[in-house]
């Protein structure tokens, strides 16, 4: 095989997963219309286990539950979706969604520091630039209107939290990878570890008398909370086949591309944003970016 094509179905695959998790944020919110975020969070973990646990038997050998790359798969379900989404969400209260998001916006930063200094990965000029194109495409899509400060800087520890533990998990996916070359494992495992976790959530608050106050009651927008776990799984399988075959300084920036496709999504299907100059110049930033970090080797 051409040493370029897996480079290339790498970046292919990264594209694919940035966006089929714009597709579960666009989803997700459709569900919030009537449905909260606990139990929602919770039906779409369901269903993104589910399509790995059907896949399971088609790809999963014995021989894998041997590994010693599943406890890696593991504690990547400890840290994603349940510990980032936690600390991002925290940050977005105590901040604001825009100092927040574009503190998190850094995460592809941390994921290719991880890559370099952890598997060794060559870190060129233009998967360099292309790195912070995208982080700076990220970044312009992130600010929206004045900012005022009135919270202690200790509070940027969220959002920033939340970004080194995702690009974390993207060098843990990798490492385990090199281990066990099985996607279909390496995203059970995490899935099945986040489904426990957000169940004893749920049966936490219910038991300290929590009731729903979404209109739909607990249940409510379950249709779209599927889909978004069903989105989610395809993402996950895109992101961890892109990493098992390339690697994570170039996988990881890519993958970070979600805003884009989240605000023309949005733009597009649910008529919420206006195609304003910022979205431009975000878009004229990342997909340059994109086609650099591709074509970086």
């Amino acid at each position: 095989m051409n040493p370029v094509a897996p480079h290339l179905l790498a970046s292919g695959l990264g594209l694919l997963a940035a966006v089929q998790f714009a597709a579960s944020s666009l989803l997700v919110k459709r569900g919030l219309v009537r449905g909260d975020p606990i139990s929602g969070a919770t039906i779409s973990i369901a269903a993104s286990f589910t399509v790995f646990a059907l896949a399971a038997p088609f790809t999963v050998t014995a021989a894998d539950f041997r590994s010693p790359a599943l406890w890696i798969f593991a504690a990547v379900g400890l840290m994603r979706p349940a510990f980032s989404t936690m600390l991002a969400n925290e940050g977005t209260r105590r901040l604001g969604p825009t100092i927040s998001s574009t503190v998190e916006s850094t995460s592809p930063l941390f994921a290719v520091t991880g890559g370099v200094l952890v598997l060794r990965e060559h870190l060129g000029l233009g998967t360099a630039l292309g790195t912070l194109g995208v982080v700076c495409g990220i970044g312009v899509l992130s600010q929206r209107g004045r900012l005022t400060r009135d919270w202690p800087l200790w509070a940027l520890g969220f959002p920033l939290a939340a970004a080194i533990i995702r690009s974390t998990a993207h060098v843990a996916v990798k490492a385990g990878l090199m281990l066990l070359p099985n996607v279909v494992l390496s995203g059970g495992m995490a899935y099945g570890v986040s489904f426990l976790m957000a169940l004893g959530v749920l049966g936490l608050r219910r038991s300290q008398g929590w009731h729903s106050r979404a209109a739909g009651g607990p249940w409510g927008g379950a249709g779209w909370f599927v889909l978004t776990g069903l989105a989610n799984a395809g993402a996950i399988f895109a992101l961890n086949s892109a990493l098992e075959i390339g690697d994570v300084v170039q996988v990881s920036p890519v993958t970070a591309s979600v805003p884009v496709f989240t605000l023309l999504g949005s733009w597009l299907f649910l008529r919420t944003e206006r195609l304003s100059g910022r979205i431009v110049l975000a878009v004229l930033l990342v997909v340059p970016s994109v086609v650099l970090i591709t074509l970086g080797r």
